[in-house]
């Protein structure tokens, strides 16, 4: 009994630190033997015997051929690059194919996703994806992406469709490879429908690379790249929105200001194109907002692109708006995720049931570049 007292403890601790440990699953092809999973997934591939104690096997020799079935490993040992990533959460209706495999399949929360692995989400749909290395990829409705595509080297995500916010990713489209410059970098890509790539940084700096030309685009400022054309020149982001400022205020950031009176959203915008306070803090003569070309006739002021882009980053004149309202601060329940033209104005309340919520809005510039979203703020909603 003394014997069994002392034992005990020390069995509990070894079966509590092996419940603690993190495995991933592996899955046996035909042929493969203890040894070669271990010389491909093992950082140590002495360290075969390892494997034995999590999973039950016919053989303990690592030469004979495994039957079909899934190992479990230890994640401390598997190489980085076969580590698996983790679906930390999703919305709606979200799917993803295996490599090699043509059908796609429901997501569930938590599952391991590996290398090659394809995720897609549908209309109104999301997933994020944390890798064990620490990088994150938040994918957005409509989009498919491949975790670590094995023929592309030094790459986290290659997005093939759709729109993506990656932290610390490394990122391939059809016409540009994003490279994070710092370890807290935040950055949005989205390919477009003529493949042409949008990057925009929100944190950080990152290295925009195409056609053999390489753009640093630092925090607050974005990119375009066009198929098979170098990357443009970094452009300002447009400017957080302001929730009902101070006219002073207002009139110092030039940004449109939101009204959310009664239910009712709405940048005050008006319809000759000027914001309100937009280019605040320039000469009369040089409020660049009232020199743009009018829409229909881009050629009405015989401007070359270049110096649209140099109104823009100046003036950042405003198209449209990102409308977010959840009925969690976190934002995991939308109720309203939609863009609508900067003049419009919403009457939440013909949208959504009755009660509170929280909301968020991020502008839209004439290039399609999307801001940052501004700050939570709590709001009421009633019968209209």
């Amino acid at each position: 009994m003394r014997v069994l007292a002392v034992l005990l403890p020390v069995l509990l601790f070894f079966a509590a630190a092996r419940a603690a440990e993190e495995l991933q699953t592996i899955t046996v092809r035909p042929g493969d033997t203890l040894w070669s999973i271990s010389n491909t997934y093992l950082k140590d591939p002495t360290k075969w015997n390892e494997i034995l104690k999590y999973n039950r096997l016919p053989s303990a020799d690592p030469s004979i051929a495994l039957p079909g079935l899934q190992l479990k490993v230890p994640i401390r040992l598997i190489k980085e690059q076969y580590r698996a990533a983790k679906l930390v959460y999703y919305l709606n209706e979200v799917l993803f194919r295996r490599t090699g495999v043509s059908d796609w399949k429901d997501v569930a929360l938590k599952m391991d996703l590996f290398k090659s692995d394809t995720i897609r989400t549908r209309v109104n749909a999301r997933a994020d994806v944390r890798f064990y290395t620490g990088e994150v990829l938040n994918l957005y409705p409509n989009s498919i992406a491949v975790l670590r595509p094995p023929d592309k080297k030094n790459t986290d995500v290659e997005l093939l469709a759709g729109e993506m916010r990656g932290l610390r990713s490394r990122v391939v489209t059809a016409s540009a490879r994003i490279t994070p410059r710092t370890k807290d970098t935040e950055f949005g890509a989205k390919l477009k429908d003529d493949l042409t790539t949008l990057v925009q940084v929100y944190k950080g700096k990152a290295d925009v690379e195409a056609q053999g030309k390489t753009v640093e685009v630092p925090e607050g400022f974005a990119a375009e790249v066009k198929m098979d054309m170098p990357p443009s020149n970094p452009v300002k982001l447009p400017p957080l929105p302001e929730l009902e400022a101070s006219q002073t205020s207002l009139a110092a950031s030039g940004a449109p200001q939101l009204r959310t009176d009664g239910g009712v959203v709405s940048l005050n915008m008006k319809r000759d194109g000027r914001v309100p306070g937009g280019a605040a803090g320039l000469p009369k003569d040089r409020d660049l907002t009232g020199n743009l070309p009018k829409v229909g006739n881009v050629d009405d002021k015989n401007i070359d692109a270049s110096e649209i882009v140099k109104m823009i980053s100046v003036a950042n004149p405003v198209q449209s708006y990102h409308l977010q309202v959840s009925r969690d601060q976190a934002f995991t329940t939308m109720a309203v995720d939609k863009v609508y033209d900067a003049f419009e104005t919403i009457h939440l309340a013909d949208l959504i049931p009755a009660g509170d919520y929280y909301m968020r809005v991020a502008l839209v510039d004439l290039l399609g570049f999307e801001g940052k979203f501004s700050s939570p703020r709590k709001i009421t909603v009633g019968k209209r």
